[in-house]
């Protein structure tokens, strides 16, 4: 999984330091490989606001609490569907 995420992750010219490669080689293995793909460019634009240049643990974690994955996303809608119109 950290693999691919490394590679991918050169290919779109991201620096990641590798506790938050790491982190997101176990958010893709709890999830998927498309939703750990998915952080990586926001991940970096946050890490750029914050002035830096390669995404740290910090930047996951943050772009993680505002996007969620499919299934968690799903499973929220399930459990509230009463308050949606139908």
């Amino acid at each position: 999984m950290e693999q691919i995420l490394r590679l991918r992750a050169q290919t779109e010219g991201i620096q990641i330091d590798d506790e938050a490669l790491s982190m997101l080689g176990d958010i893709g293995t709890k999830t998927t490989l498309r939703y750990a793909v998915q952080l990586l460019t926001p991940s970096s634009l946050t890490a750029k606001v914050n002035a830096r240049s390669v995404i740290a643990k910090d930047d996951i974690q943050e772009v993680g609490e505002l996007f969620l994955d499919a299934k968690s996303s799903a499973k929220i809608l399930s459990q509230h569907k009463d308050k949606y119109m139908k």
